[in-house]
């Protein structure tokens, strides 16, 4: 299994501090990067040690060669650490999210406290920002108008 074959979870580890790879918090922090492509930094806890916050997201992940694998997000506290003893999660990340949380961690954390759907009814999906167009470097512009 690759660390981008999180099941579900659009996060694909993205590794852990560099700068402290080497000492005893080395393990302590991991990044995540989310469907939007932006690295987020989490702290990494035991599953039976992992505080609860109000307004922070939960990642129950499981340690492989390759690197972690995000197996369910949610929030955190007992939804956590049930979630970490029904898949066998080796560790729990935790990220707080703060005045000016990321949106693809806003939308992950909400997709989890939903109430559960009808069967047959679809999720409503936030729309998406609009591509920005593509500009050209002024001297190729010079050229055309030649």
């Amino acid at each position: 299994m690759r660390t981008a074959d999180s099941i579900l979870i659009p996060l694909v580890d993205a590794g852990c501090l560099n700068g402290l790879r080497a000492s005893a918090l080395g393990s302590r922090y991991r990044f995540w990067r989310d469907e939007d492509g932006m690295r987020h930094v989490f702290s990494v806890y035991g599953p039976e040690n992992a505080p609860s916050y109000p307004d922070a997201i939960a990642v129950v992940a499981r340690r492989t060669p390759a690197g972690s694998i995000a197996m369910w997000a949610g929030p955190t506290g007992p939804a956590a650490e049930q979630a970490a003893r029904r898949l066998d999660g080796d560790e729990i990340h935790i990220h707080v999210l703060g005045e000016q949380a990321a949106p693809a961690l806003r939308r992950l954390l909400a997709r989890s406290t939903q109430a559960p759907r009808a069967a047959g009814t679809e999720p409503q999906r936030p729309a998406r920002p609009e591509p920005k167009p593509v500009l050209e470097p002024v001297s190729t512009l010079h050229r055309r108008a030649a």
